[in-house]
């Protein structure tokens, strides 16, 4: 499907919008100057009609001092002057003058009998077909000493209404035409300025699409765009940062499955050929079990991140001692502490601390965490355990000595695949889900986990649970407001 320009969607929507809007304003502005011009016009001939009534009554008055010749030179004058033509009737509506050379017609009835009833008129047409054309014309009646002694009709032919309105709609066109150039230069400039960073936008968008993670985009315009521009660059940031998870990740997973595979092959391949005398065979023979369940640890961490992402992995709280739990995991990772010379304390703000949680997940949780602190402990280092109560809920806090975390790598020590120890100098094992792991069980539970640590000196990793207690008042407390 061939998609429009925005410029050619913004220049054919501006255009009809300014069209209509043009020819509605235009129809009235014609429609309004015909009522204009014609009511303009009404008055003029009206005024003019006055005027010879006003001429007729005069000479009236002076009781025919002024030749029936100079009175009609008078109407001539006026009709000159004012372009217009002049028809005065007697009482009889005969006709008495005109400033039409040789006209001899009779006015018909229709256009007489409103003046010498005394009212004055106003006709359009060919008054009866003395003109040729259609003329506006106003007839007023003559009074003289109360009586109607005759009438005058003062017409103009209308096509001087339609040649004004005409040159005014000229005039408009003319302006409207203009304005549709600067509005086409206008449109043309605005779609370029928003198509410009939507265009670079979608370059940016089919380069990292392509595989071009690196790609940046630059706008900076003072608007939307400018935001959507950032929002587009740190999309980007997350989408390689990810990719180099990934890309991290897969070499981490190869290198850990190939290396046991590879122990586990060439250990199982001498005890069977008898390479390895009897003797030492019980010892390769745990060597092979480690490295199994190395093995095992990784695929599970690899299924568990499957269910975490399909959203099927599902939480079965129940109520058990944190504290029971900590010191089975104690006993569990006692061997490697010994190992280590680490120097181990624990401190349980009570006996007991009940929680409300997945049992099994918050073992898994306990196991990651103390794994990596003996991981990273150095020789004759030191691990502090604690458990108490803050802000209401339970929370585990584990503490080892060691290089620490730097600060740009504290921020995302839980992102999955990643792995703050680059050289895998000391994590040999991990492929970068442990902790992401446990920040996604913890926050299934609704609760938070976070780290602190100060470069050189420690790491502590703590996380909250609901205590039991509080929970089933909570839960009370809900049940009571529902009822």
């Amino acid at each position: 499907m061939r998609r429009r320009s925005i410029y050619i969607q913004l220049f054919t929507v501006t255009m009809a919008l300014f069209l209509v809007s043009f020819i509605i304003t235009g129809t009235l502005l014609f429609s309004f100057m015909g009522t204009y011009l014609t009511s303009r016009h009404e008055k003029e001939l009206d005024n003019i009609a006055r005027q010879v009534v006003n001429i007729t009554v005069y000479i009236a008055s002076t009781n025919g001092q002024l030749t029936a010749e100079a009175y009609r030179l008078n109407i001539n004058a006026v009709a000159q002057s004012t372009d217009t033509e002049i028809f005065v009737l007697d009482e009889k509506g005969e006709l008495v003058t005109t400033s039409i050379e040789n006209f001899d017609d009779k006015i018909k009835e229709e256009y007489t009998q409103d003046i010498l009833e005394g009212n004055g008129a106003t006709y359009r047409g060919s008054l009866g077909g003395i003109f040729k054309g259609e003329v506006l014309t106003v007839a007023r009646p003559i009074k003289y000493m109360g009586s109607v002694v005759g009438g005058v009709l003062v017409s103009i032919p209308t096509p001087e209404v339609t040649r004004m309105r005409i040159e005014v709609l000229k005039i408009f066109v003319f302006n409207v035409a203009f304005v549709a150039v600067f509005v086409a230069i206008f449109v043309y400039l605005i779609s370029k300025r928003i198509t410009k960073p939507l265009s670079e936008l979608t370059s940016a968008a089919k380069s990292i699409a392509g595989g071009d993670f690196k790609r940046r985009v630059n706008i900076d315009t003072e608007n939307e765009f400018s935001e959507l521009g950032d929002t587009f660059n740190n999309m980007a940031d997350s989408i390689e940062q990810l990719e180099n998870m990934r890309s991290s990740f897969i070499a981490n997973v190869s290198h850990d499955l190939r290396t046991p595979m590879t122990t586990i092959i060439g250990f199982v391949e001498g005890i069977m050929d008898g390479t390895i005398p009897e003797e030492k065979r019980q010892w390769y023979l745990s060597i092979v079990l480690d490295e199994s369940r190395r093995l095992s640890r990784i695929v599970t961490d690899l299924l568990d991140l499957s269910k975490l992402e399909q959203g099927s992995f599902n939480i079965e709280p129940r109520e058990f001692d944190i504290n029971e739990l900590m010191r089975l995991s104690i006993i569990k990772f006692e061997k490697r502490i010994t190992e280590k010379n680490i120097s181990l304390t624990v401190g349980f703000e009570t006996e007991n601390m009940r929680v409300d949680a997945d049992k099994d997940a918050i073992q898994r949780v306990i196991t990651n965490l103390f794994d990596n602190a003996i991981k990273f402990t150095p020789e004759g280092g030191f691990i502090d355990v604690n458990t108490g109560v803050k802000d209401g809920s339970a929370y585990v806090s584990i503490q080892n000595s060691g290089l620490g975390i730097e600060k740009k790598d504290l921020m995302h020590i839980f992102d999955r695949f990643y792995k703050s120890d680059k050289s895998r100098s000391l994590d040999k094992n991990g492929a970068g889900l442990g902790l992401y792991i446990v920040k996604s069980i913890i926050q299934a539970h609704g609760e938070r986990v976070w780290a602190e640590s100060e470069p050189g000196e420690f790491t502590r990793f703590s996380f909250t649970l609901a205590r039991a207690n509080e929970k089933k008042k909570n839960d009370d407390k809900k049940l009571i407001e529902e009822v």
